[in-house]
């Protein structure tokens, strides 16, 4: 599609070209035929009128040629007929310094003197041809705004941010990319669909500066909406991910990140790149548990360990009832307590202290289970395990299996042997995530992830407790890139995470496909403490309306100028007045979010900030990162 599309813009290239050729021939033999070979009594000007006429028709031909084009694709058209006409304004204008030269010097004749003589037809074509194509280029340019902002703000002074201004709070020289510095709505391509397979629908995009983050101020999390097919992972996974030099942890749910810049991770800084994807060939392994094993943590933090690591296997969800949430908190304390059997138990040998033991404890019958932590209640030896199972000794037999059936429906992702062989391995530790050279790529496909979340929040959740383990020991900061994280549902640790996760070196990047999945998640309220809490939310490729009034109101307001006119009609002749006045307006619409902005631009709010409206940062437009980035196997063909 592509090459087509090339080959097509090559024709329109040399279509001036074919114009600017032909028309000095047509101009001849006209001027032939007219004058009857030089031999009518006017020849002599329809022969000095030949370069007037060459080069005012090319001028003419190519400027029609350029206007009935499209917009967006004039440009090139219109330097490739501009090129053409100074060639031959270049041809005749240098026929007529040959023929004046050789009169420089003699009987004392100076340029000045020669110059009069100068053929005033070569001189008024190049004249008039210039203005023709000069007009054609202004009107191949993009239209500027119809609506006058006023400086008095009566009404309101919103604007959006200028674009100097804008490289001093997102540099172009970081490595977490946000997007690209310029105003897409003031691009030529501004009226027409972005089409990832036809260039000449990209306009300025791929070409300008960057927009960057370096963590350098505010929360340092990032949260990024964009509509279904919203070039998310394209326009700031994929770049992020290519430049990048601090330590990541990718949460992948399409599988397609890792085989586009691995090999590139792999070169920056001789980086080791873990790949955990339970269906490829050659999937890594580790074990959540490792850091609880350590005896020389504190015995506390690593039964508070226990704790976290069982609310991440169940589901999370602040709606829940009553009822559910009495099941699951049962449910969580089993599961903490089997896990604290399990770490803490000399019954186990070291190989089988991880999470594949512990299916295999709640996958036994209701009576052996019941059996088995009545015998730990009244011998273990860990107060912390009697007191956490000792509950379920003498509980209601139809209580317990409530309690129990949603223990192990949480966990029966267990049961599958390649996601349990994950989990269940030692190719590394979550606490090599904090030496700062190591990254991590969560490859979990999302139809999994929608039957069992809690393959998602154990991996997640793993990493954010092991940077928080580390009590701000760490290399550098590390990158939480969570794409599709709706399909994670309900975290508590997320939240925890961007309250605290600053101090222990976690930045969160955080893609959501609307609004409405973070409130179905977190609720209203938590979702207003999501938006407080990151340095700076964007909006690109919005559907929802809701979504869209809530950023029109956030943008702000501005004040225009409107200007009116009337006539009347009276007995002494038609009079005029004008008048001007001011009106508030939003700075942009909803309508005009969901329906004007390309896909290929964005809208980012920061506290503090006017505004911005910007490029997106779409890596294979871009020269740098699509040499950097292998082929994508779900690009368009």
């Amino acid at each position: 599609m592509i090459n087509k599309l090339d080959s097509k813009q090559i024709i329109l290239l040399i279509c001036p070209i074919i114009f600017s050729i032909i028309i000095p021939f047509l101009v001849n033999i006209t001027i032939s035929e007219i004058t009857e070979n030089g031999t009518t009594p006017d020849a002599y000007w329809f022969i000095r009128s030949k370069p007037l006429d060459v080069l005012i028709l090319i001028a003419l031909s190519c400027s029609s040629f350029v206007l009935l084009q499209k917009r967006h694709i004039r440009k090139n058209i219109t330097i490739s007929s501009l090129i053409v006409f100074c060639l031959f304004a270049t041809y005749y204008n240098a026929s007529e310094y040959i023929r004046l030269s050789p009169y420089v010097g003699q009987n004392g004749m100076t340029w000045k003197n020669v110059l009069p003589f100068f053929d005033r037809m070569v001189l008024a074509g190049s004249f008039i041809g210039i203005l023709i194509l000069g007009f054609t280029m202004k009107l191949s340019l993009a239209s500027p705004s119809p609506l006058k902002n006023s400086k008095k703000m009566i009404f309101g002074g919103a604007q959006w941010i200028d674009m100097k201004r804008l490289e001093n709070i997102f540099p172009s020289n970081g490595e977490i990319i946000i997007g690209e510095r310029y105003r897409v709505d003031e691009d030529v391509v501004k009226d027409i669909p972005f089409n990832p397979t036809d260039k000449t629908t990209w306009g300025k995009g791929g070409s300008q500066p960057l927009l960057t983050y370096n963590l350098d101020f505010d929360s340092t999390h990032m949260l990024f909406f964009a509509g279904s097919g919203g070039y998310k992972t394209t326009s700031n996974v994929i770049p992020t991910c290519l430049k990048y030099s601090g330590p990541l942890v990718v949460f992948d749910p399409s599988t397609e990140i890792a085989p586009i810049v691995k090999e590139t991770r792999q070169c920056l800084n001789n980086r080791t790149v873990h790949v955990l994807d339970p269906h490829g060939k050659s999937t890594k392994a580790f074990n959540p548990l490792d850091w609880l094993l350590n005896e020389n943590i504190p015995l506390y933090e690593r039964e508070a360990g226990l704790v976290e690591i069982a609310r991440l296997l169940l589901s999370e969800n602040h709606k829940s009832t009553s009822t559910d949430q009495f099941f699951t908190s049962h449910a969580h304390n089993l599961l903490t307590g089997l896990l604290a059997h399990i770490v803490f138990s000399n019954e186990y040998k070291l190989e089988e202290k991880n999470l594949k033991t512990l299916r295999v404890l709640v996958s036994e019958p209701e009576p052996s289970v019941i059996k088995k932590l009545r015998k730990l209640q009244s011998s273990s030896p860990s107060q912390f395990i009697r007191e956490t199972l000792g509950v379920f000794t003498n509980m209601a037999e139809q209580t317990f299996s409530g309690v129990y059936a949603t223990a192990s429906k949480d966990t029966q992702w267990l049961s599958l042997s390649n996601y349990a062989q994950m989990i269940s391995g030692n190719d590394f530790k979550t606490e090599d995530i904090t030496k700062g050279d190591i990254d991590i790529f969560l490859n979990i496909p999302s139809k999994i992830l929608k039957s069992y979340p809690g393959v998602g929040r154990i991996l997640v959740g793993s990493f954010l407790k092991a940077m928080e383990a580390a009590n701000g020991h760490y290399a550098k900061r590390v990158l939480f890139v969570l794409d599709e994280i709706d399909l994670l549902g309900y975290m508590n640790i997320l939240e925890e995470a961007r309250d605290r996760g600053r101090k222990y070196g976690i930045s969160l990047m955080l893609f959501y496909q609307s609004v409405g999945q973070i409130e179905r998640h977190f609720g209203y309220a938590g979702a207003m403490a999501w938006f407080e809490s990151c340095a700076f939310v964007s909006y690109a490729a919005i559907k929802d309306i809701k979504t869209a009034k809530n950023i029109s109101e956030s943008c702000g307001k501005m004040t225009i100028e409107v200007k009116g006119k009337s006539k009347t009609l009276g007995t002494t002749g038609v009079k005029g007045t004008e008048s001007t006045s001011f009106q508030q307006r939003p700075l942009i619409y909803p309508h005009e979010i969901t329906q004007s902005m390309r896909k290929d631009e964005q809208i980012i709010l920061v506290q503090g900030q006017p505004p911005i409206r910007c490029g997106r940062s779409i890596y294979f437009r871009r020269k740098d990162f699509k040499a950097l980035a292998n082929e994508n196997r779900f690009a368009l063909k």
